[in-house]
């Protein structure tokens, strides 16, 4: 039996960047994100995500975005509830090529997408640094969620 491929939303597109629906929409708009329409929804495959984090303009969003969210979180500006941990780590892959960055990307995709409904919410940001040949990915969420996505990076 043949697998279908996993196709993602705006919104799956817009929790794995940490940006809004909208943004990802004026991706849309201006080129910089490909997908196809279906049923009248956008959906995108790893293929179309992949090119979007090799875009120059969206990895220079990306970094802005990123600095702001561990300054937010660093400046106590993300709510909580009594009795919440939550964390913010970074953690620097260094690897041989940008591909072998995505692979650890789509690694961390996969633990996001399949984490139970009973944890609270849990993001990551990523972002390929060329010129010191690095991965580099900003978690945030609870313990539970980070110690899953770190085990993936060892």
């Amino acid at each position: 039996m043949e697998e279908f491929e996993k196709l993602f939303t705006v919104e799956d597109i817009a929790k794995m960047t940490s940006l809004t629906s909208r943004t990802i929409r004026n991706y849309l708009k201006n080129g910089t994100l490909q997908g196809s329409k279906i049923g009248g929804q956008w959906r995108f495959t790893m293929e179309n995500i992949r090119q979007l984090f090799n875009n120059n303009s969206f990895s220079n969003d990306r970094s802005r975005n990123n600095r702001l969210q561990v300054l937010n979180f660093v400046n106590n500006k993300i709510p909580g509830n009594q009795g919440d941990i939550r964390i913010c780590t970074i953690v620097d892959y260094f690897c041989e090529s940008r591909n072998e960055g995505h692979q650890m990307y789509e690694k961390l995709v996969t633990v996001i997408n399949n984490k139970p409904d009973d944890l609270s919410p849990a993001k990551f940001d990523y972002e390929y640094i060329e010129k010191d040949s690095k991965a580099r990915f900003t978690l945030f969420g609870n313990p539970d969620y980070i110690v899953k996505s770190l085990q993936q990076i060892q």
